[in-house]
């Protein structure tokens, strides 16, 4: 089943909004930042930003993208999907009272606006995760066909536990 992909006009904005700073320091002589951004768009921003197609056929899971190879993987080897919030930065953690970690973060906005952070195994040798980032324009749908293709306890829809404590818990 093929699902289109959700735009949002101020991911676009803010970008935009970057490259104007970018450009400011290029006029002024520092000319490093500009060759920053452009490294950034082309290895952080571009692959998130070129998803134009998600699709889940004979249990594969496929991000299809514009100008970068696509993504796929088996629904099998999806680890967690977790709803994700934008420009939501963490710090360092610091040691509390009685040994507990205190976390530390910078949030700038924390909405979700319907991405999804799929977490699955990648076909290496150390078995490491990957995570993709993907925002349906029907959501309701998406998460209906996922849930058929997925294991339901790694469905962790507006729940802040992690689906791995939550695996380890119930074993």
């Amino acid at each position: 089943m093929n699902f289109r992909v959700k735009r949002h006009w101020w991911m676009w904005a803010l970008c935009i909004l970057w490259h104007f700073v970018a450009a400011r320091f290029f006029a002024v002589g520092i000319w490093p930042v500009l060759w920053i951004v452009i490294l950034a768009d082309f290895f952080i921003i571009f692959p998130d930003a070129s998803h134009y197609n998600y699709d889940i056929t004979n249990r594969q899971f496929t991000v299809k993208r514009i100008g970068y190879s696509h993504i796929s993987f088996p629904c099998s080897a999806i680890t967690a999907v977790e709803e994700t919030t934008w420009l939501t930065y963490w710090g360092n953690f610091q040691q509390g009272a009685g040994g507990v970690q205190k976390g530390f973060g910078l949030k700038i906005y924390g909405e979700s606006f319907g991405a999804y952070e799929i977490t699955y195994s990648a076909n290496t040798e150390n078995h490491s995760r990957k995570k993709v980032i993907v925002c349906p324009k029907n959501r309701k749908e998406f998460l209906h066909e996922l849930s058929l293709h997925v294991d339901p306890h790694v469905m962790l829809m507006e729940n802040k536990e992690s689906a791995f404590k939550k695996k380890k818990d119930e074993i």
